[in-house]
């Protein structure tokens, strides 16, 4: 009889070990961690053992989780409060530099809107400029941890970009025509690596990033 007759019967036959008491007690296999040799009912409760560890690291991860999760949400709900208290785009601005300040861990921070100047003291930049200075940020289609040139960098945070180590990238977008457009960005540096690391999530950029598009559109118009 070979191994996989072995297996077919031992499935054909769930009561096989019940009938038979004695071989289960006299069976033995090597430790999976020590390799010494155990009772079938010693390597089974390891494997329980270790099975309800993963499962514990799964409920941790997932507590973790729901708990960002729950900081977003009220993350979220401050920025769009204090944004819709807002009735002209300096008003805004402060609520910009509130939030960089309180909810991200951002050193230095650059708002710039596209286009003509606004009637506020918010920075903008002609369209000739945002060619020049700026070409990634059109070309994005949403928030990113990292991706503007140090030239780029240059131009936003001025004599503070060597300070900038690491950045996050939110495109305000505007639909024309159906087409989605750069209308500014607003751009966060960190002087840690870690701070926008890459492989970080960004759903609260993107969040912030939606938000933004529409309480500009509303204050612009």
């Amino acid at each position: 009889m070979n191994e996989a007759e072995v297996i077919q019967y031992l499935s054909d036959k769930p009561d096989f070990f019940v009938k038979n008491p004695e071989l289960l007690e006299s069976l033995t296999l090597p430790h999976p961690v020590h390799g010494r040799v155990v009772s079938l009912l010693e390597y089974q409760v390891d494997l329980l053992r270790k099975s309800t560890s993963d499962y514990r690291r799964e409920f941790d991860r997932l507590i973790d989780v729901a708990r960002e999760n729950e900081a977003i949400m009220q993350k979220t709900r401050r920025f769009i409060l204090a944004g819709l208290e807002c009735h002209t785009l300096d008003e805004f601005a402060v609520v910009i530099d509130d939030m960089v300040r309180d909810d991200f861990a951002a050193s230095r921070h650059a708002f710039v809107l596209f286009g003509d100047a606004q009637d506020s003291a918010i920075r903008c930049c002609s369209a000739e400029e945002v060619v020049t200075h700026l070409a990634t940020i059109p070309k994005m289609k949403q928030s990113a941890c990292g991706g503007l040139s140090k030239k780029e960098l240059a131009y936003l945070f001025q004599e503070d970009a060597s300070d900038i180590q690491s950045h996050a990238v939110m495109p305000i977008m505007s639909i024309d025509k159906g087409k989605k457009h750069a209308i500014g960005v607003l751009v966060l540096g960190a002087s840690s690596k870690n701070t926008f690391a890459k492989k970080k999530e960004n759903l609260f950029l993107e969040h912030i990033a939606e938000l933004l598009n529409v309480l500009i559109q509303r204050l612009s118009s």
